[in-house]
């Protein structure tokens, strides 16, 4: 739901095909977000890739405070915004 806080998936917790496909980026692995919005259904690549069909997921956007990412190094208030397929995420409660 819009709103929610999420944490993308570790790259050992992502494998979902054999042969690792993924487009969730390294430095988003493990990080904790929010979701700004849905997309609707689309395309899961890590499955197409590997010839198993479509198998169509939600896609959000995910808002990361930039601090999260990069730590100290960011600058306060700032924000990176990825799509990413829900598979990539799972519910945080912190």
């Amino acid at each position: 739901e819009v709103g929610d806080k999420v944490r993308t998936r570790l790259p050992a917790e992502n494998q979902f095909v054999a042969g690792g496909h993924t487009r969730l980026t390294g430095y988003a692995a493990g990080h904790m977000g929010r979701i700004l919005s849905c997309h609707g259904c689309h395309v899961f690549p890590d499955a197409h890739a590997h010839g198993l069909g479509e198998d169509p997921r939600p896609i959000y956007a995910v808002s990361f405070a930039a601090k999260e990412l990069w730590g100290d190094h960011a600058k306060e208030g700032d924000e990176v915004i990825l799509d990413l397929w829900e598979p990539y995420l799972e519910p945080c409660n912190g």
